[in-house]
């Protein structure tokens, strides 16, 4: 026990030895603190901790601006000595220029903001793996503005990048062929909730009939059929149920199958909030029946995000996306995360595919004309990218394959 005295409203107490004091408004209130301090096991770190938050004296919003700025400014200092560090010894995967960073033959300017994340990571590897993927996305978007503000964006929406480099999020749809819209919708969540689980879906089977359906650990006699081929089968015309934006009502939206548009379609312009594009957002933007009855999570890849306003809002616009799953609400209304790894990696198939189209079947001249890449990546860049998504794709299944299942 932590030795404590109340006199009056005021609390008294010693912590390592130190005096910390604090007056409260009420009797209750001077009550309950003073038997909250007085039962604090003195043993434990975290209760000691909490203890001392109590105590600590409240700061102004003006000192809590300038506290920020002080911690901010130290990080800008710390990252500073990082990148002369890479000047003087070399990294494998970073290089210095005069002031600016840049990743190893990609010729472009890493954003500050992104630097300082860089920073952060880079004593995890999986972390540093899972951002490096990302600005090699990010290298290859047309927009220098998107470069520069996604990340900051993500961040700010509480918006996760996830292995490949890829980011989830969110929207609503509405349906537009049910299909056999209550057996597809509780295949797909069922397994969503699998792969989080780290089961394995091959070993799940579905039985049951409308309104009634289950899933089962062992194959049974007679079943409506395996969750994993279940789930494979969503997209296949018979029987499957179509989404579509509550807008214009023309988006074809099918589960595992990429929605896309022609980039000249969509509006470039940050300063505008709404416009023409595919609209992403936070999973807060999931309010029941806006825009939408049925909430959907997608991945993104940065090299098809369009705008990212500058309006501090929840919403961005791309020209394709990949809806991967049904979202699930837990009772206070919050999404229910998922395991998107192995959405991604069929994924990540697909902008492999894409690159090795760029590399194989276009002149890099033709590019720039019609700015698919930034003139400013050569073509040496486009193929040393091309090739590191290529390895990242690899290591990426293996990690896949070596994952153990749990049964």
């Amino acid at each position: 026990m932590i030795k404590t005295t109340r006199v009056n409203n005021t609390i008294v107490c010693f912590i390592d030895g130190q005096i910390h004091q604090k007056t409260v408004s009420d009797d209750a209130e001077a009550l309950e603190l003073f038997e909250r301090v007085s039962n604090v096991n003195e043993n434990s770190e975290e209760e000691i901790l909490a203890v001392k938050e109590i105590f600590a004296p409240k700061l102004t919003a003006k000192e809590k601006e300038i506290k920020a700025e002080i911690a901010e400014a130290e990080r800008t200092k710390s990252v500073l000595e990082w990148m002369q560090e890479i000047e003087r010894n070399g990294d494998e995967h970073f290089e210095v220029k005069g002031a600016k960073l840049f990743m190893k033959d990609i010729n472009i300017t890493i954003p500050e903001f992104l630097a300082l994340e860089f920073f952060d990571r880079r004593e995890s590897q999986e972390d540093l793996s899972s951002f490096i993927n990302f600005w090699r996305l990010c290298a290859l978007n047309p927009d220098a503005r998107v470069r520069e503000d996604l990340y900051k964006f993500l961040k700010g929406n509480d918006m996760t990048v996830t292995q490949f480099g890829c980011f989830i999020g969110y929207r609503n749809a509405n349906i537009k062929e049910e299909g056999n819209k209550e057996l597809n919708e509780f295949v797909a969540k069922q397994w969503a909730k699998t792969k989080k689980w780290k089961k394995s879906p091959k070993k799940r089977w579905v039985v049951g009939q409308e309104g009634n359906y289950k899933i089962v650990k062992s194959e049974p006699d007679v079943c409506i059929g395996n969750l994993d081929e279940m789930y494979n089968k969503l997209s296949e015309a018979e029987g499957r149920t179509v989404y579509t934006d509550a807008h214009s009502g023309t988006t074809t939206i099918i589960i595992g199958e990429p929605v896309t548009i022609d980039r000249s379609e969509c509006d470039a312009d940050p300063n505008q909030t709404c416009s023409r594009g595919l609209h992403i957002g936070k999973s807060t933007w999931l309010k029941e029946n806006y825009y939408g009855n049925v909430g959907l999570a997608v991945l993104v890849n940065p090299m098809n995000v369009v705008a990212v306003p500058y309006d501090g809002g929840i919403k961005l616009r791309c020209s394709e996306y990949l809806p991967i799953s049904l979202i699930d609400y837990d009772e206070d209304g919050n999404v229910i995360p998922f395991d998107s790894t192995t959405f991604e990696y069929e994924y990540a198939e697909h902008t492999v595919e894409e690159l090795e189209k760029l590399c194989t079947e276009s002149r890099f001249e033709s590019l720039k004309e019609h700015e698919i890449i930034q003139k400013e990546i050569d073509k040496d860049s486009l193929k040393y990218i091309y090739n590191e998504t290529t390895t990242s794709l690899d290591e990426m299944n293996q990690a896949i394959q070596n994952k153990v299942v749990k049964v």
